[in-house]
């Protein structure tokens, strides 16, 4: 199985200003991945360098991606059709064969996810037409089972699931039962790790380096070679990002656990000194430089790892 990243694992170098898409993707021919995601979540896109209207960007993007022989995928957001239109015309130009998007929770589970269906039986069929497959994933809303039931009502094959192994840990769930409910209908992954702490009175996923953290990835793993169609998979490393339980503060969904038996740091200033962040904001711009290359090393030793579970 081929092993990608996507581009969020560089969050810190976009924050510390020394994030470049070109370095960045020699830096990756050089470690010996095969492809990533690009996630095009912010101001110019974010990963992607530049606003996605200019075209001679895309193009030398796309000219040193062939290059590498690199597979690629688009990480965007939101299932509005005029959104997900440019979106996926976007990974056509890239020559991306898959779009990890979000179902965004509003109001409430049932009238978002018939939103979301108004919204794939309207697009599918371009995406079908430009031959590129829409991911949702199991973010930090919506449950991995809820996504499933949902995908189950559109069975169309240019319709998956990102497969997060992290974030059903923020809405009470199992990660390795969500990559059962999830990787049949598997179109991309993220493969990260986390670990649960508490921080005075709440509970927050600290992203770790993989293996590291309380997600049990060599099981996950094997569900994802087992039972999913994939043949690429996506590193995520999820240093210096944090989420609270819970954090959209959905009222129907319950704690299974009194997480007593999870580390407990009175404050930020603690967790820091275990090398643990709830996020950059407090950082200075040197010590933003310092994190970034910490995580770069972390890539290295996520990449490594994953490569021992899928010998």
């Amino acid at each position: 199985m081929k092993i990608g990243i996507d581009t969020f694992s560089f969050h810190i170098a976009l924050a510390a200003g020394e994030y470049d898409i070109f370095r960045t993707l020699d830096w990756l021919e050089d470690q010996g991945f095969a492809g990533l995601q690009i996630n095009i979540n912010g101001p110019d896109d974010k990963f992607l360098g530049a606003d996605h209207s200019d075209t001679d960007h895309l193009k030398r993007v796309r000219s040193a991606i062939e290059q590498k022989g690199f597979f690629v995928e688009i990480g965007g957001r939101r299932t509005s059709p005029e959104m997900l239109r440019w979106q996926l015309q976007l990974c056509a130009d890239l020559g991306a064969d898959t779009l990890r998007t979000l179902v965004v929770l509003k109001d409430d589970l049932t009238s978002t996810f018939a939103q979301t269906k108004r919204d794939m039986d309207a697009i599918l069929p371009f995406a079908e037409s430009l031959n590129v497959k829409i991911a949702l994933e199991n973010h930090e809303d919506i449950t991995a089972s809820e996504l499933r039931q949902f995908l189950d009502t559109i069975p169309h094959s240019y319709l998956g699931a990102c497969v997060d192994t992290g974030n059903d840990l923020i809405v009470y769930g199992d990660p390795l039962e969500a990559a059962q409910q999830l990787a049949p209908r598997a179109a991309t992954t993220h493969i990260k790790d986390h670990k649960l702490v508490r921080v005075g009175d709440t509970v927050h996923s600290v992203g770790v380096p993989l293996g590291t953290g309380d997600i049990d990835l060599p099981a996950i793993m094997k569900v994802i070679a087992q039972d999913s169609p994939l043949d690429c998979i996506l590193l995520q490393d999820t240093t210096g990002y944090s989420s609270r339980l819970n954090k959209f503060d959905r009222p129907d969904i319950h704690p299974t656990s009194d997480y007593a038996g999870i580390p407990s740091y009175p404050d930020k200033p603690a967790l820091r000194a275990n090398n643990l962040f709830l996020g950059l904001d407090v950082l200075s711009p040197s010590e933003l430089k310092q994190l970034a290359a910490q995580q770069t090393k972390n890539i290295e030793q996520d990449l490594a790892y994953l490569r021992d579970l899928l010998v």
